[in-house]
């Protein structure tokens, strides 16, 4: 029997985060990021994500990291989007498609609410179908588009901003 579960990610986790986001990069058209990081550089990142609720948390399947998500201050500093984060999401190549996606999310939302947070955006280039799809799933809703901005090596492509109402006033 598989279980499923979350937790929040220790940095005895980064090797394999970074791993996961570097392989994301490798395939191309889910991240506006085009080289790989290394452990060093990444580490500012994993330390900037220590408070809750911008904590970053794993996703396991029988003990083993499949993927990972964490929400970001949106527009960090101005006191009237106190409620609003971005969400980011990344699974492994082989872990897609069966459900951890949408498990992912409906995490995220869980920990987005209790933290009182009213709005989650998710930013996705709009090559990202697949992400497209989940959010569309997950009730998120299409806010805008910036079309033609990310310039991925040659080819252009746009990016989607996507969001969710998670309280009522």
């Amino acid at each position: 029997m598989t279980e499923t579960t979350h937790r929040p990610a220790t940095s005895a986790d980064l090797p394999q985060l970074v791993d996961i986001y570097n392989n994301i990069i490798a395939e191309g058209g889910y991240s506006a990021d085009l080289t790989p990081y290394s452990l060093e550089q990444r580490q500012p990142w994993f330390s900037a994500h220590q408070q809750s609720p911008f904590l970053i948390h794993v996703v396991e399947v029988d003990n083993k990291i499949l993927g990972y998500f964490y929400f970001s201050p949106w527009r960090s500093g101005r006191a009237a989007m106190h409620q609003v984060a971005e969400v980011s999401y990344y699974l492994t190549k082989d872990a897609r498609g069966k459900g951890l996606g949408r498990f992912m999310l409906e995490q995220a939302q869980k920990l987005a609410r209790e933290a009182g947070l009213r709005y989650l955006l998710a930013i996705l280039l709009d090559t990202n179908h697949g992400s497209r799809v989940l959010l569309e799933k997950g009730g998120f809703d299409l806010a805008g588009q910036l079309p033609e901005i990310a310039d991925m090596g040659g080819t252009r492509c746009g990016q989607l901003i996507m969001y969710k109402k998670l309280q009522e006033d």
